[in-house]
């Protein structure tokens, strides 16, 4: 089976932002519409990935569309599309009387870097405005690359004495066009970190869903906790065909608890061959896991990180790139006694409401690692010291709650 990888840097700023240009008349669309809930997909396709976010629309239009109204309430979905070779667009999708599935184009734009802070706080804000609905849920699709800073992922560096940047040298990835990361968009290879991601966003959402590679970490899930109720993610990478749209889209417009336990569900069994892990975290409970998290490594935890067998702790990464390790495996292992074990065990199991792995992470018929635990959640690990991922760690909201590194 050919696949594909995605990895967000979410690394999805440019230092540049294109210019963000409208081919149709803005006033034509600013009408408030009384609408009942929200979904939008944002497709940042300006990449290798072009071929699978084509197909994952026409698997959304083959799902269960919402009815188009023109009065009263309604649900709408929205698609906005950046796809290499073609004119980024905001698209609304919904059915007609006769069940006939329209794609209907709200606005065109000249090209334009997707994942410049700018544009998307454009796009989503411009969504908001036009259907200022109950609720509002925001799928992110893209490459991902979890909480690493910009562009660190495709070439990490360390620095030398001189305090040089000195590039690592990694093993080719003879799976690289299979999976998927959060946030590039060509031909810069523009991300955007997970810190400027929660700065542009401009409403609280239901949930957000990152079908894209790595994004399952407690750092990703702790930097969302106020943008959202509930975040769908996973700690391993993702398949470049995504999440199936066509049997989950329902559950995602419906966006109750049990429909995004179905839609984590129903992500597992399509990859259970190939592998996966995916979880839903309840936002609303990150600072209490923060707080387990903190008393752990004050109590004598961090301490013992110098000491772990890192070979041995659960990872979720491939080809040395030991940036994502399990992070109740982690806990378990450093906690000082079973008394800060249980509270963070308690705390974790308010938080991540939802978990599910295959026994292993498969590519092309090959084992890439085996899970024999999962918590849902992953976390960085700083052993052996990385004075680049270190320092930047630092700056993460996660970090200065829990103080991993001081």
């Amino acid at each position: 089976m050919k696949v594909h990888f995605k990895n967000i840097a979410l690394s999805i700023v440019s230092a540049v932002a294109a210019a963000f240009t409208v081919s149709c008349s803005a006033g034509k669309f600013d009408i408030e519409m009384n609408v009942g809930r929200t979904l939008l997909i944002y497709l940042a396709a300006d990449n290798n990935l072009a071929s699978y976010a084509e197909r994952n629309i026409q698997e959304i239009m083959e799902g269960d569309v919402p009815y188009y109204f023109n009065e009263g309430a309604g649900d709408v979905l929205l698609v906005y599309a950046d796809i290499r070779g073609e004119n980024p667009r905001l698209m609304r999708i919904s059915k007609d009387a006769y069940d006939v599935v329209n794609q209907e184009v709200l606005v065109e734009y000249e090209p334009h870097n997707s994942l410049s802070d700018s544009v998307m706080r454009d796009v989503l804000s411009y969504a908001a405005r036009l259907f200022p609905s109950s609720e509002h849920s925001l799928i992110l699709w893209s490459h991902g690359t979890g909480w690493l800073p910009e562009g660190y992922y495709s070439n990490p560096y360390s620095t030398g004495a001189d305090g040089a940047a000195v590039p690592l040298s990694m093993q080719e990835d003879p799976f690289a066009s299979y999976v998927k990361s959060f946030g590039q968009d060509s031909p810069a290879g523009a991300e955007m970190d997970i810190k400027t991601l929660a700065e542009v966003l401009p409403v609280h959402y239901r949930y957000i869903m990152f079908d894209a590679c790595l994004m399952g970490g407690v750092e990703v899930a702790y930097e969302l906790r106020n943008s959202c109720d509930y975040m769908i993610a996973s700690a391993a990478e993702v398949l470049a065909s995504g999440f199936p749209y066509k049997s989950i889209l329902g559950d995602l417009i419906d966006g109750s608890l049990s429909s995004l336990r179905s839609v984590c569900d129903k992500y597992y069994n399509n990859y259970i061959e190939s592998g996966a892990t995916v979880a839903l975290v309840d936002a609303g409970k990150m600072e209490q896991l923060a707080t387990a998290c903190r008393e752990v490594l004050r109590n004598g935890g961090l301490d013992s990180i110098p000491g772990l067998d890192m070979d041995s702790l659960q990872g979720y990464f491939r080809l040395g790139r030991h940036w994502f390790y399990d992070l109740g495996d982690l806990m378990d292992r450093i906690a000082p006694d079973e008394t800060w074990l249980d509270n963070f065990e308690s705390a974790m199991n308010e938080a991540v409401v939802y978990k599910r792995s295959t026994d292993a992470f498969v590519l092309g018929g090959y084992e890439q690692f085996a899970i024999k635990t999962f918590s849902g959640l992953s976390t960085y690990v700083p052993n052996p010291e990385n004075p680049v991922l270190d320092e930047y760690y630092r700056t993460l909201a996660w970090n200065q709650a829990v103080q991993m590194i001081r």
